[in-house]
């Protein structure tokens, strides 16, 4: 294996970790607030009731892929998306009380890379293009829990 690169991005919300996990689990509503698409693949199974194994869909506004779930916990959710042999990516999005914030919650996205396309990392601009669209989406999340 090779890499790995790690990319992560964080934000205070003002809401319980549950329910920005709800919010983030809502994938409707994450589609309508964010753009991102992330649908559950071949079954219609609620996002909660996802297990390690099931497919999803995602579309991050140009960049789609169907990665498995790896991890539905109220604290973590995790997916990996992959090119056998070429890049694996887990993407985590942590639901964590706030250590500065009295029961809201640090938001974090972070995704670990591996694989020979690591070999051409970093590039600022790949970093750069998955923190602007990784901050957008923690900004939407943010904004849309925030509000309710």
């Amino acid at each position: 294996m090779f890499g790995p690169v790690t990319i992560s991005t964080q934000i205070e919300i003002s809401a319980s970790p549950a329910t920005v996990r709800s919010a983030f689990l809502d994938f409707a509503r994450v589609k309508k607030c964010t753009g991102w698409s992330i649908g559950v693949k071949g079954s219609n199974q609620q996002p909660a009731e996802l297990t390690k194994g099931d497919r999803l869909r995602v579309d991050l506004g140009g960049l789609a892929f169907s990665p498995n779930v790896l991890h539905n916990e109220p604290e973590l959710f995790i997916w990996d998306g992959n090119i056998p042999g070429i890049i694996s990516g887990k993407h985590h999005f942590y639901f964590s009380p706030s250590e500065t914030n009295p029961g809201g919650t640090t938001f974090i996205q972070k995704e670990d890379f591996t694989g020979i396309l690591t070999l051409f990392w970093p590039r600022a601009s790949t970093k750069a293009w998955s923190n602007e669209k990784w901050n957008a989406f923690n900004e939407a999340l943010k904004k849309e829990v925030e509000q309710s």
